[in-house]
């Protein structure tokens, strides 16, 4: 009886006694989900409030995917930053700028004009980024 007791006593100080009163946030990722097509996308995405990161996998027709990492600020309710990714097959890994405008519950990932400079992509200095016409609009999986 005196050992299960001792038991309890500490597994409630590994519990409660390792804080010293702080509580640590966590972060949670939230997935989302675009079609396109024949084309899907996941988006795992843990978003705080002035970066983000996460996971994005894209899968064209079933023939091969795209996966990989994304990193970036947050600006209002734009989402900017890169998509670093290995294309199906292909072991060397590539980063394309990446720009997602928060809209209600729906993440629409835009498209821009693209320029290379010392071996990096990036979106034009002063061209607009377009998300009106988007190839995807992720909704949240539930």
């Amino acid at each position: 009886m005196k050992g299960i007791k001792l038991g309890y006593l500490s597994l409630f100080l590994v519990i409660f006694g390792c804080s010293n009163g702080r509580v640590d946030r966590v972060d949670s990722k939230t997935v989302y989900r675009a079609i396109d097509k024949n084309d899907t996308a996941t988006l795992s995405l843990r978003l705080r409030d002035q970066d983000f990161d996460g996971q994005l996998e894209i899968n064209y027709h079933n023939l091969y995917t795209d996966s990989g990492g994304v990193t970036g600020i947050v600006k209002g309710d734009t989402l900017k930053g890169t998509y670093r990714f290995q294309h199906y097959g292909i072991e060397t890994w590539r980063s394309i700028p990446i720009a997602i405008l928060k809209k209600d519950d729906q993440l629409i990932m835009g498209s821009g004009a693209m320029e290379i400079y010392i071996g990096m992509t990036y979106f034009k200095k002063n061209a607009q980024i377009d998300y009106q016409n988007p190839k995807f609009v992720f909704k949240k999986v539930k």
